[in-house]
């Protein structure tokens, strides 16, 4: 990867020069004020005060603004947020923001994220398809679903975007965007240690430190965290619990426990070095490892339609564990079979989830005089790992997998900003540009033994690359009236490379039909502009409304398993245009703020996946742009603090979606209507927590809270069969925490799933004719100590 960095570097030039000469159609008078408020960004007001709502600054729009002044639908949350929800990662931030739908993948994903803001995103982690949502980590994009439940690392706050930020920063995201921001160093010589125990033998430690090499110049911050934690599905040897079944035994333990499932062993650092050289440049650099040796995510067996696959005289009901209880029949081990080639042995599968990753960032901000400011942000990235996947989860193993992966990307994003008359024009131009090279392969077991013989080993190439341009321009018509403007030009490339080897000689096609595709390469390439429109007023020093047209792009890809010739193919993009009005509201002296959107969305050549048989196979699993679809919706956010030390948070989101065309390649997919609802995009969403701070003499404040989120029931497919119905369901969490005066000690006792409700979080009917479910983890609870220096 690194061979190609001259070539990338002359890229960045070109994008500088254009950035330069964009400018010079602007008769500019820059002003400094937005570029040092982007120096302070994500610093809480210091002088609001426990009866006010407190604020955030995002920067959303290229420049630091406080999140009520923003015209757009954004949840942020900062760092003391996330510290007393009790957050972990970003699929529990999601939990309570409207409209937001994130979930880990399951089993079969792998490592990786289900991300989806108001019905739109991506569930299949494959490097064929590009994520729905942007995932950034300090405006570094993330380009791939693996490895994208990010934990939540001393950070500054995080902002969930909701809409098209198809002329915004980094690259073009459809359905919205969701920022983490690491806290920067400042040399400030604190830090913390914190250290916990709970339930399933949880162990959590995490800690930071930030100080001055060169003071008033050079400052570091080190961070790490270690998380670990007993599976909670219990994997059972249904041969060993049935001896009478005929179906061999796994193991002759006398509980017949094969393992666990679910079960997490993660470790992360991150190391941020802060360099001021002068009063015009700011350096920073960032190096994060991670290191996730997790079991693979909990799964259980809900329905088997077919016995194509399964020995004759075998009941496929018998491997179903009761509705509500944490076990499977997995063995993740395929018996010895015989086939064209003779006989071979049992293989097992290691039942894990393994990343490794590996990040270095680097941010540069120039002020050149009189405002006009330049940021570069260059990244490398490389994770890889495996997981292993027994589909079926039966004791015979059926349809079962050992995936290997590789991905590596390199991005780089130049942003020059300034004003122009009278400060009255504020614009942004800048251009984006993204090279990643992945690898995925693996040994597949489809039914061996039988006349498929579907049995080879996959190793896929799959390089993208994307460029883009962009300008952005806010002006001040009067002080109450400010209208925006955006545009951004997208150029993608990616192919896919097929690799179908014969398991016994790798040098040679597999024996099967798939074989037929071995050293195949399929192409998707495309160039897109996409549009923002928005004017906002601001009423009053408390009230700010806004309207806005924006458009949105997710690029297509290549179908990434296609078990016979005829479905190695390629899908188009997918398109949005989205109409948005919403208010920013303050009452009572700021003690009160209520956020309201609402949307219009026109949804374009959807994916979805067709699993009808096709010519030379009976399985079938093609991405195929199947229609269009009207969707609209409302979203609620409140915070109230009537009384020091009281905050009430609440939230509240409603989505309509209705497919309006089914196009010919759709019309394929069995049970597709236009009543159908879109998958993984529940109806209604509500949240709400409460938390109160009272003092205890001069001992210090103790401070319980609740929270309770609600989401309506939603399908994991288009087709919307009910078994991959996922139903809905209520959660409460709480946390008591003590601090103590001098805020140097904090002790808290933490309870998730407070009444201990059995539910899923994911469905998923396969193509293979089985609906696997993942349960939520069961009530937990944790004790910590928390020491600030």
């Amino acid at each position: 990867m690194f061979r190609n960095f001259s070539s990338r570097a002359r890229r960045a030039h070109v994008l500088a020069n254009a950035s330069l000469a964009a400018v010079a159609l602007v008769g500019w008078t820059p002003a400094a004020s937005a570029q040092e408020a982007a120096e302070q960004q994500g610093t809480a007001d210091p002088s609001t005060s426990p009866e006010t709502t407190g604020e955030i600054v995002v920067t959303a729009q290229f420049r630091a603004q406080n999140l009520q002044d923003t015209p757009l639908a954004i949840t942020a949350v900062d760092a003391a947020s996330i510290q007393n929800r009790n957050l972990g990662s970003v699929v529990d931030v999601a939990a309570a923001a409207p409209n937001v739908n994130i979930r880990p993948g399951g089993s079969a994903f792998g490592p990786a994220a289900q991300v989806y803001i108001r019905g739109i995103g991506q569930y299949d982690s494959s490097f064929a398809f590009e994520p729905g949502v942007g995932m950034y980590v300090d405006d570094v994009f993330h380009g791939t679903l693996l490895g994208s439940i990010f934990d939540l690392l001393d950070l500054d706050r995080v902002e969930i975007l909701r809409g098209p930020q198809g002329t915004l920063a980094g690259k073009n995201s459809i359905g919205g965007a969701v920022k983490l921001y690491s806290a920067k160093p400042t040399g400030s010589g604190t830090g913390y240690v914190e250290a916990g125990y709970g339930a399933f033998n949880r162990i959590e430690l995490k800690g930071s430190a930030d100080f001055a090499l060169v003071p008033d110049k050079l400052f570091v911050r080190v961070s790490g965290v270690s998380k670990t934690r007993d599976g909670y599905l219990t994997r059972l040897d249904y041969g060993c619990l049935n001896p009478a079944s005929g179906v061999p035994a796994a193991t002759t333990g006398a509980d017949c426990k094969l393992g666990k499932e679910g079960g997490q062993n993660m470790q992360a650092g991150r190391l941020a070095l802060r360099w001021l050289a002068t009063d015009k440049l700011e350096v920073n650099l960032v190096g994060m490892v991670t290191e996730d040796h997790s079991e693979i995510g909990a799964s259980k067996l809900l329905s088997l339609t077919t016995t194509a696959s399964m020995p004759a005289g075998t009941n496929p009901a018998q491997f179903i564990t009761g509705p509500n209880s944490y076990t499977n029949y997995a063995t993740y081990l395929n018996l010895p079979f015989t086939d064209a080639t003779g006989s071979h042995g049992a293989t097992y599968i290691p039942p894990v989830s393994k990343v490794s990753g590996r990040e270095v960032y680097g941010t540069i901000d120039y002020k050149f005089g009189d405002g006009l400011a330049l940021k570069a942000i260059s990244a490398y990235q490389r994770y890889k790992g495996s997981y292993g996947s027994d589909l079926d989860l039966t004791p015979y193993s059926t349809n079962s997998a050992n995936y290997i992966y590789d991905h590596e990307q390199f991005t780089q994003e130049l942003r020059l900003s300034g004003s122009s008359f009278q400060d009255k024009l504020e614009w942004t131009v800048g251009g984006f540009y993204y090279k990643a090279t992945s690898k995925f392969g693996g040994v597949t077991f489809i039914a061996p033994g039988t006349a498929t013989q579907n049995f080879y080993v996959t190793r896929d190439r799959i390089p993208a690359r994307s460029v883009s341009a962009f300008a952005h321009a806010s002006y001040k018509l009067t002080d109450a009236l400010t209208v925006t403007g955006g545009i951004r030009y997208t150029d993608d490339k990616k192919t896919y490379t097929y690799g179908r080897l014969n398991p016994y000689d790798v040098s040679q096609p597999a024996y099967t039909v798939a074989g037929a595709i071995n050293g195949v390469t399929g192409r998707f390439a495309k160039t897109r502009w996409d549009y923002r429109a928005n004017v906002d007023y601001r009423w009053s020093h408390n009230v700010m409304t806004y309207a806005q047209f924006s458009t949105g792009y997710k690029g297509g890809g290549v179908n990434p398993r296609p078990f016979a010739p005829e479905q190695a193919v390629s899908f188009n993009p997918e398109t949005l245009t989205a109409w948005e009005i919403g208010a920013k509201t303050d009452f009572f002296d700021r003690a009160l703020r209520v956020n309201i959107s609402a949307f219009i969305n026109k949804y374009k050549d959807i994916v979805f996946t067709n699993v009808s048989p096709t010519v030379n196979s009976v399985t079938n699993a093609t991405p195929v742009n199947a229609g269009d679809a009207d969707m609209k919706g409302v979203e609620v956010e409140v915070t109230a603090r009537p009384v020091e030390g009281l905050t009430i948070d609440a939230s509240g989101s409603w989505l309509d979606f209705q497919l309006t065309r089914i196009g010919a390649t759709g019309a394929t997919i069995r049970g597709i209507t236009l009543g159908n609802k879109a998958p993984y995009a529940p109806e209604w969403k509500f949240g709400a927590g409460v938390q109160y701070a009272f003092a205890v003499g001069d001992a210090g404040t103790i401070t319980p809270r609740v929270d309770v989120n609600y989401q309506s029931s939603f399908f994991s497919n288009i087709d919307n069969n009910p078994l991959a119905k996922v139903d809905g369901y209520a959660v409460a969490n709480g946390r008591l925490t003590f601090e103590d005066a001098s805020r140097d000690w904090q002790f808290s006792v933490s309870v998730t799933n407070m009444f201990n409700k059995f539910y899923y979080l994911n469905k998923i009917r396969y193509p293979i004719g089985i609906v696997v479910g993942q349960p939520a983890l069961p009530r937990e609870w944790k004790v910590s100590v928390r020491r600030n220096f």
